[in-house]
This record gives structure tokens, C-alpha cells and sequence, in this order.
């Protein structure tokens, strides 16, 4: 009976499934994904899945082979650098545009969780909360035109491994904290700047550790 009903919740469900298990690795960059896999992974029909992949691949998370395969696209440090930079212009712009914007609860459920990430580190809490953080700040811009294209360039960077910089958490917590003190302020550019100053921090370190490889 597979294929007969068509459950678009579902397909949302397997959707977000396969790209978290991409994006924490649990699917690597090169790896052969197919329907029947990830319908064993998440115990459901192959329906749903089948949307779910479908739906990767227009969006280029999910490559296909000359051969029909489908594989997870491996993400070179090359396109993670340009993306950065693109985030650079339009997560800056987001920041500029929310100042002032954000909510005093929205504000408050950020800072406690930027103090949970300073006292427990880097793991699956901790990577929610800094998706959160900055989905906040373009929520606020008022454009969710921005906004899309936001969390699509930051799904991108999230795929590159290299990415994840633990050591940099201290300085991660501050740089936010940082930015959440120019939107109370109400100074844009003061946002902006934070918010740019961030995603710079974050393309120094990682080269710096690149070439001490």
C-alpha cells in the first residue's frame, strides 16, 4: 500500500530527519543515501522519504551520480569561505534591521541559553541554541524574505565539518552576548557590526586552524 497516501507532515518529519543526521555527520559528505536506507533508519514508508529526498536534492544537498546514486554533496572549504561572506552581508543586515525588534522574553531565553552553552559546551543543545539565536535575529528583521535565505546559507556552513569550532566557545558566548547587547540598544549599527564581527571571528579561526593542520 506504499505510495498510495500522501502525508505531507510526514514528509516535513522526514525531511528535517535526514538533514539533521547530514548535518551532525550521522551521513557523511559522499555517502550513498537511498530510500530504503533511510526508511529502515527512521522506521517509516518509503512515501515520505521519497519527498524528503527529493526535496534535498532541489535544494543541492543531495547530489546524483552520473550513475542515478544519489550522495550527500561534499562541501569544499572553497564554498564554505563564499558563504560565509555572503552571511557576512545579509546576517549583518538582519541585525541591523531587528535592533530594537527583539522581545524582552525572546532576549531573555537567548541569554540563558548562551550561559548554558559557557557551562556545557559543545553538543546537540548547544548547536540548536546557536541555530535559534541567529533564526531569532532574522525572525526580528521583519523580512522573511532575509530570513530564508539566512537559514539556507547557515544549513550550508553547517555542513562543513570544519566548521564546528569547540575551543572557540568562551569567545563564541561573548561575541553573542555582544550582539544581543547592541539590539537592546536599539543602535543598528552598532548590531550590525557585532553581528559581522562574529561571522569574521568565525572565518579567522577556522583558517588559522586550517593552516595549522
Amino acid at each position: 500500500m506504499d505510495g498510495l497516501v500522501f502525508d505531507p507532515k510526514l514528509s516535513t518529519v522526514a525531511y528535517g530527519a535526514v538533514l539533521e543526521m547530514i548535518l551532525r555527520g550521522t551521513i557523511a559528505a559522499g555517502e550513498l543515501v537511498t530510500e530504503r536506507q533511510i526508511a529502515t533508519r527512521l522506521g517509516m514508508s518509503r512515501t515520505p522519504v521519497r519527498e524528503a529526498i527529493r526535496r534535498l536534492e532541489g535544494e543541492g544537498t543531495l547530489e546524483r551520480q552520473r550513475s542515478g546514486a544519489l550522495v550527500v554533496r561534499p562541501y569544499s572549504m572553497e564554498e564554505f569561505l563564499h558563504a560565509l561572506a555572503v552571511r557576512r552581508l545579509l546576517e549583518g543586515e538582519a541585525a541591523r534591521l531587528a535592533a530594537g525588534k527583539i522581545s524582552l522574553e525572546v532576549a531573555v531565553a537567548l541569554r540563558e541559553r548562551i550561559a548554558r552553552l559557557r557551562t556545557e559546551g559543545l553538543g546537540e543543545a548547544a548547536r540548536q541554541d546557536d541555530r535559534d539565536f541567529h533564526a531569532a535575529i532574522a525572525r526580528a528583521s521583519g523580512n522573511p524574505v532575509l530570513a530564508t535565505s539566512i537559514a539556507d546559507l547557515r544549513k550550508r556552513t553547517a555542513m562543513f565539518r570544519l566548521g564546528r569550532l569547540p575551543e572557540r566557545i568562551d569567545q563564541v558566548c561573548d561575541e553573542h552576548l555582544a550582539i544581543l547587547d547592541a539590539l537592546a540598544s536599539g543602535d543598528g549599527d552598532a548590531a550590525r557590526a557585532a553581528m559581522q564581527a562574529h561571522i569574521d571571528n568565525v572565518r579567522a579561526h577556522l583558517l588559522q586552524r586550517l593552516t595549522a593542520i
